[in-house]
């Protein structure tokens, strides 16, 4: 479509955007108003950059678009800006769209698990390759539990949190190769279903559930949802849809590495509660509770967030001028 057409026919209503995101508050009425113009600025801005990225009518929407979308988010234009932006819209957003992806993994793993548990609890051969019975008798009634208590507390809480952050990141980084993500995950998931038979074999499973759920739940939560990241890059190679390949693993790369960061935060927390936490003498209810609590509140901010962000037409990738143009593909 012609610039200068669009302008033509759209101008009003680039104008009234543009007022309504100078105001410092808007009415439930005006704030209504104000996202249906904010979303049809967005698509006459993608339509005249595709044809006329250099065109005046490009710089001027860009500029009312732009200054919208940082009244419509809330974010302070000073140097606190990037840091809001990223857990205010990018983060939460981000996982948000991972929602179908996240549970889609979790089943799979969960699924694993209790598979390979079974599976190895019914046939003792299976648990013979880990040991003779001494070494599995050793191993359920004091190294399972041991694990948690033999260093200080503050040392075990940021080891475990470097080896999940490190996990969570190759994830996510090496999730393009698909097989990596796959067999990790897969291997993570039958390793703790037959250390749960184990645990079941000498009648250990309440300290199993006991020492695996308080920091278990959030911890591989995180895991999955990296998993979930890093297979959304793969299918982005695979099946780029209607953007150049190139163009759309890019785009979702820059987006989907604002998981990555935000995992290690939230794994520090969770190895907190595993150093803390799950060797703590307090009832096994509270402990269970805390993690459940942790894991409830990383989904409600995401929820909240993340939704608000979609309904409000935002993108977790870098604006346009950071991220460089992007092109439709028109044949490949």
């Amino acid at each position: 479509m012609d610039p200068n057409l669009l302008a033509e026919l759209h101008g009003d209503k680039w104008r009234e955007l543009s007022m309504l995101a100078k105001k410092n508050t808007l009415t439930p009425a005006q704030t209504h108003r104000f996202l249906d113009l904010y979303r049809d600025a967005s698509k006459d801005l993608s339509r005249i950059m595709t044809v006329a990225p250099d065109s005046l009518e490009a710089a001027r929407l860009s500029a009312i678009v732009h200054r919208s979308r940082n009244h419509l988010s809330a974010v302070p234009a000073g140097g606190l800006s990037g840091l809001s932006r990223f857990f205010v819209i990018s983060l939460p957003l981000s996982i948000y769209r991972l929602r179908w992806d996240f549970l889609i993994v979790a089943a799979c793993f969960l699924a694993v698990a209790s598979l390979a548990g079974i599976w190895a609890g019914m046939h003792p051969e299976v648990l013979e390759t880990f040991g003779d019975r001494a070494f599995r008798k050793q191993f359920a009634e004091h190294d399972f539990v041991d694990y948690y208590k033999e260093n200080p507390n503050g040392f075990f809480a940021v080891g475990v949190w470097t080896n999940n952050a490190w996990i969570a990141v190759q994830f996510v980084l090496l999730g393009i190769t698909g097989v990596f993500v796959v067999s990790g995950l897969f291997s993570n998931a039958v390793n703790v279903g037959f250390s749960g038979a184990m645990m079941f074999e000498f009648d250990r499973g309440s300290d199993f559930f006991l020492y695996i759920l308080p920091h278990g739940i959030p911890e591989i939560s995180c895991i999955i949802l990296a998993a979930a990241a890093g297979l959304r890059l793969f299918f982005a190679w695979v099946v780029p849809g209607p953007q150049l390949r190139r163009n759309k693993l890019a785009s979702e790369a820059r987006s989907l590495l604002t998981v990555a960061g935000g995992l290690v935060i939230m794994l520090f927390i969770s190895g907190l509660i595993e150093g803390f936490v799950t060797p703590n003498p307090i009832p096994p209810a509270l402990k269970i509770a805390i993690g459940v609590a942790y894991t409830a509140a990383v989904i409600a901010y995401a929820w909240y967030f993340g939704k608000r962000a979609v309904r409000a037409g935002l993108s977790a990738d870098l604006d346009e001028h950071q991220a460089g143009y992007s092109i439709l593909a028109t044949d490949r």
